[in-house]
């Protein structure tokens, strides 16, 4: 606590403990000095019994400021992130995911030559309702070597559009911060939806020796990764079907399907 905090807290303490215990020494003290003579005269009996009701109110005031001010820091300490999240990192923890806002044609097959990102869950989404309404707020992902030409996947949106509006769905990876996204494959069934999301290297157009691609960590929880959500058109509800990964492991849903 502030030690200029406590010393108020404790002249408060004294001067209503005098008060309680003593209030006609209190009164001489603090309000005889005006009279001729402070010892002759005084409060009555009914001032006293008022004069000690309040300072005893007073008293156990000031004990619960003290103990209030006391016990405040431990509560913040016990919880010291949870006024600072966003709705992004509430929802798929932290950092607060970044959102791919590209348009591309997911591809039928995996593709060679690039590194698979495990895909961690995955929310459905309402491109013509804006719902869920945080991810529209989500910055888009960004990255030095995101030029046209270098193996980014997909292009820009149409102006005043993003890549949500037509999306069914957004996934998430967790991308190693060297490496940007290059290509998504997506096989769907009746019953299932089984995608997968491939990083490389930034390859500039120029270069000949692409074998830098595969250079990626796969390691979600490393701390040089980037929560990265995709958008991705489906051709049909992703409700009443599975979603998993090319290996067969389910992913995850985060939040309630979308209208």
């Amino acid at each position: 606590m502030n030690p200029i905090v406590i010393s108020v807290l404790l002249g408060l303490l004294i001067l209503t403990l005098w008060g309680f215990i003593s209030p006609r020494s209190q009164w001489r003290v603090l309000t005889g000095w005006s009279r001729r003579d402070p010892y002759v005269g005084g409060p009555g009996a009914i001032a006293v019994g008022i004069h000690r009701v309040v300072a005893a109110v007073a008293l156990v005031a000031v004990a619960a400021c003290g103990i209030s001010l006391d016990t405040a820091p431990q509560r913040s300490l016990a919880n010291p992130t949870t006024h600072t999240q966003t709705a992004g990192q509430r929802v798929w923890g932290s950092p607060e995911p970044v959102v791919v806002d590209r348009v591309f044609t997911p591809l039928s097959a995996q593709p060679g030559g690039l590194v698979v990102q495990p895909v961690l869950a995955y929310q459905p989404v309402s491109g013509a309702t804006r719902t869920p309404s945080y991810l529209f707020d989500l910055k888009n992902f960004t990255h030095v070597g995101t030029s046209a030409g270098n193996g980014y996947i997909g292009s820009d949106p149409s102006v005043g559009l993003s890549a949500l509006d037509m999306a069914d769905i957004v996934v998430q990876v967790r991308g190693d911060k060297r490496c940007i996204p290059y290509q998504v494959a997506v096989v769907e069934t009746s019953s299932t939806i089984t995608i997968g999301v491939y990083y490389g290297q930034p390859n500039p157009p120029n270069e000949t020796n692409i074998a830098h691609l595969t250079e990626c960590a796969t390691d979600g929880g490393k701390a040089d990764s980037t929560s990265v959500l995709i958008p991705i058109n489906l051709a049909d509800s992703v409700l009443g079907r599975t979603v998993l990964n090319f290996d067969g492991v389910p992913i995850k849903q985060i939040g309630t399907p979308a209208k």
